[in-house]
């Protein structure tokens, strides 16, 4: 019998080209072990020692199943001295005497490899600890197929039989332990006038029935420790449950609780079902199909069985069926499969509470919640909402997630359960209770939203005018906000975004403009652009529905201040006018003085210096008046940017100045660190370089320090411009510009990557570089194509300087070309190039 297995193992061995050390590694056993093996010498391989073998070969059905057992064979013969007949001999009932309650394995089967491996450690014969395992997961995922499965995977170690039940825990009418101690006994033999009376009594009598017994008990759905604890068997003996809860109350389970399947082992679920060939005709969109079922292989089983059942339907045919998420439910049932009825069971052993919850929560819509959340939704204290919470975990329909970036507790819903969830919400509660309960819950989050901004150092935009009243209910949760509050926004980006449209859409309007009005700091801070236009527009919107005219303004600006991020100057001048005619419409002087201000800063970016300057200075005065000091200081420094390309450097500087005083009397870092980069830039001008450096230095360490990627990498650029005028440091300044470059390119920022290109090749074309044409065009054509004339001109003027170090006679033409545009613009620069040029100069 030992000659027969060494000749199947070495047989496998060869045929996979494998030698018998690089067996071994694989299987994690010593080469001399299969040695001995093939040679049909030394030790039986033990029962987890052939799954090793078997997985190392890479034997899948069949194949797998004869070499295992083939090796078991080994294994009870050794242990009981016999070679030539059953592997244990006379001790194996005959197959009419013996139990194998199982239920029918399924035949396509896949995956699970890892916590099969799991099982057979548990379940092996060897295994002097409790043999004792809980499967538990939500509805669908497969628990009870992975218990039977492996029940038939290793049959072998239990020749005296198998024993299975279903408890039905997670029903109204779950079974009583008593009457499967019954059947059990029965199953074992007894006869019914001899089963005792009470639970404790047959308890005992199968414990002793079991003793001498090599038999797994397979116990499916159980509800609970208390189901569980009369059937728990003699020590020694193998038992598997499955339940929604992961029992870890029971002496020395080994608890394993699964996820759904992996999207390559969905799909191949879905290929044994519904046929390979028609899979692989179609895989983007059997890739879409398992993924609509959330990877739960009781939903890709009944996809699967659709398509096999209709043979016309392509796979995507049925992926268009599951795209409307109303229907979705409906179409995965098939005959008697379906996951509805699962996910009905779980849900008809919540409380009142709970399942309003459940129905709230999906509706809800947000990919994830954090713990406090539930609360808010319900309007009840913090221990409460964490009492529902605990007990949608334990029904299985939440799923912890762990904590998130700013510490926080996480949960989700399965996809296929939140469906489930919409159905009972629109079921159970009617529209305006659910409107009543988003207002609470957005502005539970707009309360711990205004908490985290007023912890963060960033840029002030002044778009959540507080109007709306939103107080914080758990200081637990606010504090840790507190700490973290980059993190907070961070962890929160998807569900602000998603209430902020549900608010707008439930015409909860002056909800959805605070949300993203207090969110738009970090959006600026992160660079998330296209979060912080995506949240204006639906705000604005909404306010435009319901003719809210001052929340309308507020929002339009907070536009218009982002569509200047994204470099488009013409979108965001419109979306400022109309919010300073707005504002003015109303009566609503800061909220005009604000775009003025952003006005003016669009207005210098393009180079329109004369008009910025009216505009920063009325903006300066006006938001002195409005009390908002730190707005005031922002104007100042670009107002200080645009007397510098004035040429009046010395105001500049002054300006700049009183600028950072403010900032720094106000404790505001960032806006001391947006002083000290304009500062360093007018006292370049002025030709204090290394005063210039060290403010860009400082600048640059604020910035970093708070988190601000686009303000370091600007800083940066600044630091290397400053560190140019003095030739041996150029080293320096390729790092300091080399890094912003990076910054600039991580984050998505095409204009600071243009200006940060600009600086490096004016720099390479003072040194004759050749290379620094090609860089200085490329930053042109981003110039042209946003139509910034002032930064075009400045370019032109630098292709030049590579011109002239070349001897390239285009030279004077790029020249003129720089001259016209700085005369149109009217700018100072303009009377420099026509000196250069030997030109009149322009009239003033």
């Amino acid at each position: 019998m030992g000659d027969a297995f060494g000749v199947l193992l070495r047989s496998h061995r060869l045929r996979r080209q494998l030698t018998q050390e690089a067996l071994a590694e694989r299987a994690g056993i010593s080469s001399r072990s299969v040695a001995e093996l093939e040679r049909g010498r030394g030790r039986s391989p033990r029962p987890r020692s052939l799954e090793q073998l078997a997985t190392a070969l890479d034997l899948e059905g069949e194949e797998r199943e004869e070499f295992i057992a083939a090796g078991h064979t080994l294994f009870w013969a050794s242990r009981t001295g016999r070679t030539d007949r059953d592997p244990a001999g006379e001790s194996v009932p005959d197959a009419g005497s013996t139990c194998r309650q199982l239920p029918a394995d399924a035949p396509d089967f896949v995956g699970r490899d890892d916590e099969l491996a799991l099982l057979a450690s548990v379940l092996d014969p060897g295994n002097h600890n409790a043999r004792l395992a809980v499967l538990s997961g939500p509805p669908g995922v497969g628990k009870t197929a992975l218990a039977v499965h492996a029940g038939h995977r290793f049959a072998s170690w239990f020749p005296d039989g198998q024993l299975y039940a279903t408890l039905r825990g997670g029903t109204a009418d779950p079974v009583d332990p008593a009457d499967v101690l019954a059947q059990w006994l029965r199953a074992l033999g007894v006869d019914g006038s001899a089963l005792p009376v009470g639970v404790d009594a047959r308890a005992a009598l199968f414990r002793d029935r079991l003793a001498v017994q090599r038999v797994l008990l397979v116990v499916d759905d159980a509800g609970g420790y208390r189901q569980v604890e009369q059937l728990l068997p003699a020590k020694g003996v193998a038992m598997v449950v499955t339940s929604r809860l992961p029992l870890t109350g029971l002496p020395g389970v080994t608890s394993i609780d699964l996820r759904p399947l992996s999207g390559p082992t969905a799909v191949r679920l879905l290929s044994q079902v519904a046929g390979e060939d028609r899979v692989r005709a179609e895989p983007a969109a059997a890739d879409e199909l398992v993924s609509a079922c959330g990877g739960l292989p009781l939903a890709v089983r009944i996809a699967g069985a659709r398509l096999a059942a209709r043979p016309h339907w392509s796979v995507e045919a049925l992926n268009e069926r599951l795209a409307d998420e109303r229907r979705r439910l409906n179409e995965l049932r098939h005959g008697d499969l379906a996951v509805r009825p699962g996910l009905h069971l779980a849900h008809e052993g919540l409380t009142p509470t709970a399942a309003r919850a459940f129905a709230l929560l999906g509706e809800l819509g947000v990919p994830s919640f954090p713990e406090w959340a539930v609360a808010a939704l319900l309007g009840v204290d913090p221990a409460a909402g964490t009492a529902v919470l605990e007990e949608l975990l334990d029904a299985r329909l939440l799923e912890a997630l762990g904590s998130d970036r700013a510490g926080q507790p996480r949960y989700r819903f399965h996809d296929i359960t939140r469906l489930y969830a919409r159905e009972r919400r629109e079921a159970t509660i009617p529209r305006s209770e659910w409107t009543a309960a988003l207002a609470r819950a957005a502005t539970g989050w707009l309360a711990m939203a205004r908490h985290a901004q007023d912890h963060l150092d960033c840029l002030r935009f002044y778009l959540d005018d507080r109007d709306h009243p939103a107080a914080v209910t758990d200081q637990r949760a606010a504090a840790a906000v507190a700490e973290r509050p980059v993190e907070w926004f961070e962890a929160e980006r998807e569900a602000l975004a998603v209430l902020v449209s549900a608010c707008a859409e439930a015409g909860l309007a002056a909800t959805a403009r605070c949300l993203a009005g207090c969110s738009a700091d970090f959006y600026e801070l992160r660079g998330y652009y296209d979060d912080w236009r995506r949240a204006m527009s639906v705000a604005q919107a909404a306010c435009q529905r319901a003719d809210d005219r001052a929340g309308e303004a507020t929002m339009l600006r907070g536009l218009g201040s982002c569509l200047i991020e994204l470099d488009d100057p013409k979108a965001a001048m419109s979306a400022l006018n109309s919010a300073r005619a707005l504002a003015e419409e109303i009566g609503d002087p800061a909220g005009s003085a604000l775009a003025g201000k952003e006005i003016g800063f669009m207005l210098s970016l393009i180079g329109r210096v004369q008009e910025a300057e009216a505009e920063l200075r009325t903006a300066a005065e006006r938001l002195g008046q409005a009390d908002l000091p730190l707005a005031r200081a922002l104007a100042l420094t670009s107002l200080g940017f645009v007397l510098r390309e004035r040429g009046e450097t010395d105001e500049a500087v002054d300006v700049i100045t009183s600028a950072l005083s403010i900032a720094r009397s106000c404790g505001a870092r960032f806006t001391e660190a947006y002083a000290l980069r304009g500062l360093s830039g007018a006292l370049r001008a002025c030709d204090r370089h290394r005063q210039a450096q060290a403010a860009a230095r400082e600048a640059a360490t604020i910035f970093e320090q708070i988190g601000d990627l686009i303000g370091t990498a600007q800083s940066l650029r600044v630091l290397g411009e400053a560190l140019a005028h003095e030739p041996h440091r150029l080293e320096e300044v390729q790092q300091a510009l080399t890094a912003a470059a990076a910054l600039f390119r991580e984050q998505g920022h095409r204009w600071g990557l243009a200006l940060t290109e600009l600086s490096l090749g004016e720099i390479e074309a003072r040194q004759g570089n050749p290379l620094a044409a090609e860089r200085l065009r490329r930053s042109l054509k981003y110039w042209v194509d946003e139509q910034v004339p002032a930064l075009q001109a400045r370019t032109l003027v630098a292709l030049a300087d590579a011109a002239e170090q070349q001897g390239d006679p285009a030279t004077r033409e790029l020249l003129v070309q720089a001259y016209e545009i700085y005369q149109a613009l009217q700018a100072p620069a303009a009377a420099d190039l026509a000196c250069r040029l030997g030109m009149p100069a322009p009239p003033v």
